[in-house]
């Protein structure tokens, strides 16, 4: 998407996927614009072209998932009421 490799590594704080995968079993993975030295501190802040980055990753990762797993998803979601 964009023509550059990703920084993969590990955050030193939290995020909700923590009891998504605890609760239900779904595995999850954290991303989003911005250094993890301004997440949730005061005057946090963020840069513009990382926004538009992260915009753009949110608006084409369904429709990537689901095209590569549409036939693995389940019939019914009634599980994840319990």
């Amino acid at each position: 998407l964009f023509d550059s490799e990703p920084l993969v590594d590990k955050w030193t704080f939290s995020t909700n996927g923590v009891a998504i995968m605890g609760q239900f079993g779904i595995p999850c993975i954290g991303f989003g614009p911005g250094h993890e030295d301004q997440a949730h501190a005061p005057n946090e802040m963020t840069w513009k072209d990382e926004l538009v980055q992260a915009a753009a990753m949110y608006a084409v990762i369904p429709g990537i998932y689901v095209n590569q797993f549409a036939g693995e998803m389940p019939e019914s979601m009634a599980n994840l009421a319990d």
